[in-house]
């Protein structure tokens, strides 16, 4: 009797595909390092205080996790997007502080062209109440989180309230360039009792399709 031995049939894997990313957070992070693929060394991470920083890629595997360099500790980790490749990860701290574990949450904006072009600002309300107001006189209702992108060419007025309280939350004008897109981060008020919050405009220029 004659046995035929069949191999099995292996299929290349595909390489997974490169998360493209920049950071920020309100309070830069220092000695922050992470693994942009698997067997390759620590790579630094810069954190800017009014910019969103240098670009990285990383190629796996999941999760990114966000190191202190000092201690070995994870700082902050993220599990892999969903359909998104080119990303501002945003480092939020954790309240309250756990005593073990991540101490940042990151919140992942889809940074691709085709979801924030040029000539629009996006509004990542953190301040803890929905906000109310006007851009460029239109009105303006902001929950907590992320607004999608709103057209507002090359400068965007706004004026904002949280809640039904009438003193103003924010007041502003964000100026764009030709080519440039805006995120304005509204952070809790910098004293307790205040109603003034925080902000922060981070203004790029949207990268080329890869």
């Amino acid at each position: 009797m004659a046995f035929i031995l069949f191999a099995p049939l292996v299929s290349a894997q595909p390489a997974p595909s490169p998360l493209r990313f920049t950071v920020f957070a309100a309070k830069p992070l220092e000695n922050i390092t992470f693994l942009p693929r698997a067997g390759a060394k620590p790579q630094p991470v810069v954190f800017y205080p009014t910019a969103r920083s240098p670009r990285y890629e990383f190629r796996g595997p999941w999760p990114l996790r966000f190191v202190d360099s000092t201690s070995g500790a994870v700082v902050a980790e993220l599990a892999a997007p969903a359909d998104t490749r080119d990303a501002l990860l945003l480092f939020t701290p954790l309240q309250p502080a756990p005593a073990t574990g991540p101490r940042f949450q990151i919140t992942v904006v889809n940074a691709t062209a085709a979801h924030h072009a040029a000539g629009q600002i996006a509004i990542l309300n953190l301040g803890g109440a929905t906000l109310t107001g006007t851009i460029n006189g239109e009105p303006l209702t902001l929950p907590a989180g992320l607004s999608p992108p709103i057209a507002v060419g090359r400068s965007a007025k706004l004026v904002l309230r949280a809640g039904s309280a009438k003193r103003t939350a924010y007041a502003g004008t964000v100026e764009l360039g030709p080519k440039d897109r805006a995120l304005l981060l509204l952070l809790p008020p910098y004293y307790k009792g205040s109603s003034e919050l925080q902000a922060r405009a981070l203004i790029d220029q949207p990268s080329a399709a890869k």
